[in-house]
């Protein structure tokens, strides 16, 4: 999966927990309580996951600039 993929699933897991956590908790209905909880675990350990498991991604080749034009050295 692509970058912006895995972290879109991410952000839509994250946004889905709190409404179902709260619909859990206030129909007494420990099933979407627990779902949104595990929603809540995987969409904010994605992230931190992709970090250290992605492979990495090549760096662009340097460019003729010299050092003081090339928008990597700071």
């Amino acid at each position: 999966m692509s970058r912006l993929a895995v972290l879109s699933l991410s952000m839509v897991l994250l946004l889905a927990a709190f409404p179902l956590i709260s619909l859990g908790t206030t129909r007494d209905s420990p099933l979407l309580w627990w779902l949104g909880l595990i929603a809540l675990a995987v969409g904010g350990l994605i992230p931190p996951a992709r970090r250290f498991l992605a492979a990495r991604e090549p760096e662009p080749p340097p460019t003729r600039a010299g050092l003081c034009d090339d928008c990597r050295v700071s």
